[in-house]
């Protein structure tokens, strides 16, 4: 009586781990948030996000590094809640620009992998605003 209930609960329960685990083990990859002024006033910020021990020749590789990405560009563009439109509209574009770049470099470390490239240890991608 209680069976398809308790599936149900139990699915959803254990997909909500597993996306816990994904996005914490993305987060925990990349560095800390690095803030830098330029000379003309302007804030830069950035995170570097490890990738060599992924193999992006193959799809789980590359969607791997492009969830990290996507943690790292939340990072870099912060949260909103609650704030004006105008601050919502500038969020949603620094989270496409961020992940537009993401995936361009993506497109390269791919073709490098697949030409069978060899990174070097501790290289990184860094996603910026």
């Amino acid at each position: 009586m209680f069976a398809p209930a308790t599936a149900s609960i139990f699915t959803r329960t254990l997909a909500a781990a597993g996306a816990a685990a994904v996005l914490f083990s993305a987060s925990v990859q990349a560095s800390p948030v690095k803030t830098v002024e330029t000379a003309n006033g302007r804030i830069v910020r950035s995170v570097e996000v490890p990738f060599v021990d992924l193999d992006l020749a193959s799809a789980e590789g590359v969607a791997a590094l492009e969830a990290r990405l996507k943690v790292a560009s939340q990072q870099v563009c912060g949260v909103t809640e609650r704030v004006p439109l105008q601050q919502q509209m500038d969020h949603q574009a620094c989270i496409a620009d961020t992940m537009a770049s993401s995936k361009r470099a993506i497109v390269t470390l791919v073709a490098r992998a697949e030409a069978g490239d060899r990174f070097k240890a501790g290289e990184r991608i860094a996603v910026g605003s």
